[in-house]
């Protein structure tokens, strides 16, 4: 199972998702990618969901489909806790604060141009109040506390992957560059070969 980046950097990383798991199916391991409550076509609001949500969700997911073997990306690594007895494949884990500050730091910019006095102060004071839309994600204020307070997770059986450039602790260092940077969705063929290819040596018995 496949748990993908939060709110826009899924977005930006989508179809180097998509080649992941293309290049993981031509080595015949068979992979999902599951959607999270309150995005997509989901039936609940994102301002009514909470991370707790989010983590219950996808440790039903994978109960209901038997797996054993999880590989989340970025932010996704925060939905991944509960599932201890899993082994984890993280790439480019990060924590929920510094997920949200770069979305604030965006909104700041833009309601400078509208000629808006806006501070990170400003925002985190809104998001208590009540639900804060920050890069077009309705965010609600139980999401954004938790997610403020969420740490990247030390699990017990877990792989840390990060890129060449990260000089962060690392299980494996592979080529690429951080999609999640991109003003646009793109894509990194490098990039979803290697995830793809350390995945697939990850899994093996």
């Amino acid at each position: 199972m496949l748990v993908p980046p939060l709110f826009d950097e899924m977005n930006r990383m989508r179809k180097m998702l998509v080649d992941v798991m293309r290049s993981l199916q031509s080595v015949e391991v068979s992979s999902f990618l599951p959607d999270l409550p309150g995005t997509n076509e989901s039936l609940i609001a994102l301002e009514q969901v909470t991370l707790t949500d989010w983590q219950k969700a996808i440790e039903a997911c994978a109960q209901q489909h038997d797996i054993s073997h999880v590989a989340s990306f970025r932010g996704g690594a925060l939905t991944v806790t509960a599932m201890e007895n899993a082994r984890h494949w993280i790439f480019s884990p990060v924590k929920g604060a510094t997920l949200l500050r770069t979305m604030m730091r965006t909104k700041v910019a833009a309601d400078r141009e509208s000629g808006l006095n806006t501070g990170l102060a400003d925002l985190t004071r809104q998001a208590e109040a009540g639900p804060l839309e920050l890069a077009g994600n309705v965010i609600g204020s139980d999401l954004f506390a938790q997610l403020n307070a969420a740490d990247i997770p030390h699990l017990q059986n877990q792989r840390i992957v990060r890129l060449e450039s990260d000089n962060k602790p690392a299980d494996m260092q592979i080529p690429g560059s951080a999609l999640w940077l991109r003003a646009e969705p793109d894509d990194d063929s490098a990039l979803s070969s290697a995830i793809a290819q350390d995945i697939a040596e990850w899994i093996k018995p």
